[in-house]
């Protein structure tokens, strides 16, 4: 699962990625590879590689414990180097996830082949970076770092924005849902746009949109998509930690070195020339010599008919990036439909982890046990089952996806170019970062009350003496930072479910313990390794539960949309119009 906060450890994985066009593999070449199993298993790896035999395991078709931890066991090992995209680990772990595709008997899920390329954009703006706010005659030299943020995602090397307006607009949402338009009435061309972050109302303790439970709308990347769809030159979004979720320190690292992007040419939506964040203390400034006052500006933007306001300012900003490209694969095994094949249910999981870290002392391998070695065992298991039961009436298509630690890229580069139309996709079920709390009462729907999914999963979990529950920190938009955000956004129902709150015999604190070590000590560090002694129990409930969602799906001819009032729903209706 990516968090902006992470930055080391994926720049060092991705050093050699397509970049790798300019420098090569740099990985150890006498470590020995890591292969599928063999024998009514997968095939060998490429002929060049230098190999051993990692395991004799002998996997079954059902979901069971013992298949689990070897495949978590062997794709978060030491050998497979982090899984990083670009270098060794990445073709270990292809070649182990399209080996054992092979094994249960799927077929390649792109037109014949096993892998889809994903091309990538590396962004790294000159740290010595600075933007002038022209305030009448005075002009105030803003610093990256301490005082801002600023960067594009156009790809090109030079971007300027002069002598730019800058107008507040509020939360900078239009959601015609909500009956809410920041912008309504507006012209925002070649301006920059002010906006604050998270929901209408957020800062007042309005229930407006969800209240505490954050939407699409208000997390930061929307307020660039919709800023660079109303025509802005720039957009420049005001921190706070209790809107953001994080303090500046994170804005801070997450926007200091490389940004990874798909090519302009595949994600052709519209992009901001420039865009960034301001800290708290520059947007005070800025909104007084305005003659407004930031606290109550909070308070007018969070109610309805608020209309944006010029600041009396100008941006002069020119930002001088470096920029490199490279590649790295989806990997797609197809299970066809019986009867209607052209119709698609997916799973998917990243593979990709953040590497390994050059020189040092210590262990310097992220192994991603947890994140993401578990999704990816859990479609595995889940793929073996299905295809050794009866075949399926729809399509099903398992999608280990790359590059979710850089931005989501794979799956974003799938919902771009995919396999099957889009109209034709049943609903994507996610799995990420499996976290081995043992059984609970109740199973977490992350982002719960989006979509139909639900009613397909409620009765599953009841059967299994369990209930739906959220997650805990509604207001921090976990559902908008794994992959399949980017088929719901593109209007495909997406099904985020795993693990629980409370323990069936040791409750919420014991579940609390575990999830505050593995944030403590393991979460993109080289602690997330494999442990022998998890407790699976819980892990093999959501797998089950999650097969017969798809499973139901498959055999089915239901169409699942979203709730009434989610945003994403009218691009589902766009695309399935009956």
């Amino acid at each position: 699962m990516i968090q902006r906060p992470l930055r080391a450890a994926v720049l060092a994985s991705l050093a050699s990625l397509g970049l790798a066009a300019c420098s090569g593999d740099t990985a150890d070449t006498d470590t020995a590879v890591v292969e599928a199993p063999a024998a009514g298993t997968a095939p060998a790896p490429a002929a060049d590689a230098h190999r051993q035999p990692v395991t004799d395991h002998v996997f079954d078709s059902a979901i069971r414990a013992q298949d689990f931890n070897a495949h978590v066991q062997t794709l978060a090992s030491d050998d497979f180097e982090g899984r990083a995209p670009g270098g060794r680990g990445e073709r270990l772990t292809v070649e182990y996830i399209q080996g054992h595709f092979e094994r249960i008997g799927l077929e390649p899920g792109n037109d014949g082949s096993w892998v889809q390329t994903v091309p990538m954009v590396e962004t790294t703006a000159a740290p010595d970076t600075t933007f002038d706010l022209v305030m009448g005659s005075d002009t105030r030299t803003l610093a990256a770092g301490s005082e801002m943020v600023i960067g594009t995602r156009t790809g090109q090397r030079s971007v300027s924005v002069t002598d730019s307006e800058l107008v507040f607009v509020g939360y900078g949402v239009n959601a015609p849902e909500q009956g809410w338009n920041d912008y309504e009435g507006l012209d925002v061309e070649g301006k920059t746009v002010v906006i604050f972050v998270n929901d209408p109302g957020f800062h007042i303790g309005s229930e407006m949109f969800e209240g505490e439970r954050m939407t699409y709308y208000g997390r930061w990347t929307y307020k660039y998509e919709e800023a660079a769809r109303q025509g802005a030159a720039a957009a420049l979004i005001v921190h706070d930690d209790r809107g953001a979720g994080y303090g500046w320190s994170v804005v801070e690292n997450s926007w200091t070195g490389p940004q990874f992007d798909l090519p302009a040419d595949v994600d052709t939506a519209p992009r901001l020339p420039l865009q960034g964040w301001i800290s708290a203390d520059v947007a005070r400034d800025l909104f007084a010599h305005a003659g407004l006052d930031l606290d109550e500006q909070y308070e007018r933007a969070g109610q309805p008919g608020f209309t944006a306001v010029p600041l009396d300012t100008r941006l002069n900003a020119t930002v001088e990036s470096v920029i490199r490209e490279g590649e790295s694969p989806n990997v797609m095994g197809l299970l066809r439909g019986s009867e209607r094949p052209d119709e698609v249910v997916i799973y998917l999981a990243h593979w990709d982890h953040l590497g390994r870290v050059f020189g040092g002392v210590g262990d310097r391998i992220y192994n991603g046990a947890i994140d993401n070695a578990t999704g990816v065992a859990a479609i595995l298991e889940i793929a073996g089952q299905m295809a050794a039961g009866e075949r399926p009436e729809r399509s099903v298509l398992f999608l280990a996806v790359t590059l979710e630690e850089s931005g989501l890229l794979g799956s974003a580069y799938y919902v771009a170019d995919p396999v099957f139309p889009l109209e034709k996709t049943v609903a994507a079920i996610n799995i990420d970062a499996m976290l081995p709390v043992g059984r609970t009462t109740d199973f977490t729907v992350v982002g719960k009350g989006n979509s139909e999914l639900e009613d397909i999963l409620e009765p599953i979990a009841a059967a299994q003496g369990r209930v739906l529950v959220p997650e805990a920190a509604v207001h921090a938009g976990y559902y908008f930072r794994s992959d399949h955000f980017n088929f719901a956004k593109a209007g495909v129902p997406a099904l985020y479910a795993k693990g629980g709150t409370e323990h069936v015999e040791h409750g919420r604190e014991h579940v609390a313990a575990i999830e505050e070590d593995y944030r403590t000590n393991r979460y993109h560090k080289p602690g997330d390794e494999f442990d022998p002694d998890w407790d699976l129990e819980g892990i093999l409930l959501d797998l089950q539960a999650l097969y017969e969602v798809g499973r139901t799906l498959a055999d089915s001819d239901r169409w699942p949309n979203w709730y009434a009032g989610n945003p994403f729903r009218a691009a589902r209706e766009a695309m399935r119009p009956e």
